[in-house]
Order: structure tokens, then sequence, then C-alpha cells
């Protein structure tokens, strides 16, 4: 599991006209699934691919 920051950076997460984030390779849109400890565990609900997010 990489950052999204890195995802970003890496072109297979992008963000859409409202900033959301999506998967670039099933064009959804990011679900938010533990939001347990520091930051955020963002999943693809199409491919199941996860990014955790810190802020």
């Amino acid at each position: 599991m990489s950052s999204v920051t890195k995802a970003l950076r890496s072109g297979t997460v992008r963000k859409d006209t409202y900033e959301r984030l999506v998967c670039d390779d099933c064009n959804r849109q990011l679900t938010t699934r533990d939001r347990g400890g520091v930051g955020w565990r963002r999943v693809c609900p199409d491919c199941g691919r996860e990014w955790k997010q810190l802020r």
C-alpha cells in the first residue's frame, strides 16, 4: 500500500474536476475505509487497491 501522494505523482490516482480522488484504471471515485489512528485508507471499490492518506 503506497501513499496517495506517490500515487498522484505516478499517475495511478488522479483528481477530477471537483478535486476528488479517482482511480485512473477504473475511473471510480475512491472511498474512505478506515479512519482509525492517524490518517485514512483510500480504496477503489472496483479493483480493491488501497492507498494511505495522512493528515
